[in-house]
């Protein structure tokens, strides 16, 4: 029957899928807790703010805490409508010495919003190491210095990090998580990591570059007119021979990407659309991946179960077959929310999730399709 060779498939998929996030969890590098004893390379910490003022002071609070003695914070603000420079102007004031507010100029053509922000922010820079992050990121007192020895001590040239996941609300928790998991899956870590391969990956909330390897690829003017210029940067790097690494921050920093259903939509839309390069194929074959194998078993299970009902043997042989399949991927979705530090429960709804990331990826691929373009904020 049909039924039987789709849930057979969808068994397959899901196994292999669980095995490449066993494998993952086994292999990914993984940066732990540390502290410097003496001697630290100087950082400068740099975070461009849009409209940040709900974020702004909560990142600028535990950046200004942490136990990194040689640390320079910059933080720039671009044409920001809302409080975030009032905002910016205080703590400026309270912390003159250790907090240096800057205002990016108007953009020239060519550049991206924050592109522009951080190159501006760059030129005051004073540190071995930039540390670039965003303002909706949370950190613990000893991220910088985690990720410097984590750095320094396998002769990084620059280390990108992937996050805690930081939700609240039902959309929140039941798309984040599986949204980092399906990009987890589709741009693994050991595949970037190699050097052998042209898959790249960069997460701009938190990426770690020495300061003359970044003025040597051409910083961000290299990269200015790239919306997700943390791809950008870590493709610059990988493909001069740098020694590049993506690893797991979940222990020093997390982030909160998205409040709203509609910003949830819009941001994982501009990340879909640019992480595969504009192209609308990948875009659409990744969306029917995500209905066929997350959404539809779960659909399709009371359709079958209804016909069956009507023969006890065919009753049997249906929740024999589908059953254990919707089980592993409850298991696998819930071991991903485990993962992210995202709360497990909300694994029951990886079905709605998937119609929704199907919905999101639909729309990236029409606008690769039809050429729309998107904003930084």
């Amino acid at each position: 029957m049909l039924w039987a060779v789709y849930y057979t498939l969808t068994a397959l998929v899901w196994l292999y899928r669980a095995r490449r996030a066993l494998q993952a969890l086994a292999e990914n590098p993984v940066v732990k807790p540390a502290s410097y004893d003496s001697n630290p390379p100087r950082v400068s910490v740099l975070v461009p703010a849009k409209n940040e003022a709900s974020n702004i002071e909560a990142c600028l609070d535990a950046l200004l805490d942490q136990d990194y003695p040689a640390l320079q914070i910059i933080v720039i603000n671009d044409h920001s409508l809302d409080e975030t420079p009032q905002i910016l102007s205080r703590y400026s004031q309270r912390y003159p010495g250790r907090l240096r507010v800057l205002d990016a100029p108007e953009m020239p053509a060519g550049w991206t919003g924050k592109n522009w922000a951080l190159a501006h922010g760059v030129r005051e820079a004073r540190g071995d190491w930039l540390l670039f992050t965003d303002a909706d990121t949370r950190h613990e007192l000893h991220s910088v210095s985690s990720a410097v020895v984590h750095a320094e001590g396998k002769d990084l040239d620059l280390l990108t990090l992937s996050p805690r996941c930081l939700v609240e609300g039902f959309w929140e928790k039941t798309l984040q998580p599986a949204a980092m998991g399906f990009t987890g899956l589709w741009f693994p870590f050991y595949k970037v990591n190699s050097p052998r391969t042209p898959i790249t990956f960069g997460n701009g909330q938190y990426l770690l570059i020495r300061k003359k390897i970044y003025d040597t690829l051409g910083g961000h003017e290299k990269v200015k007119g790239a919306y997700l210029e943390d791809f950008a940067l870590v493709r610059e790097a990988k493909q001069a021979g740098r020694r590049i690494e993506c690893a797991i921050g979940t222990a020093i920093y997390g982030t909160r990407m998205y409040s709203s259903f509609s910003g949830i939509w819009k941001g994982w839309r501009r990340i879909f659309l640019h992480a595969f390069e504009k192209n609308p194929y990948p875009l659409a074959l990744k969306a029917l991946s995500v209905f066929v194998f997350s959404a539809l078993p779960f659909l399709l299970f009371p359709f079958f179960t209804r016909f069956a009902l009507q023969d006890p043997e065919d009753w049997g042989r249906v929740w024999g077959a589908s059953l254990p399949v919707l089980a592993l991927i409850g298991l696998t979705i819930w071991k991903t929310h485990e993962v992210v530090k995202a709360p497990r429960g909300y694994a029951l709804f990886h079905p709605l999730a998937g119609l929704v990331l199907t919905g999101i990826l639909l729309d990236a691929g029409r606008m690769a399709l039809l050429k729309e373009e998107v904003k930084w904020r």
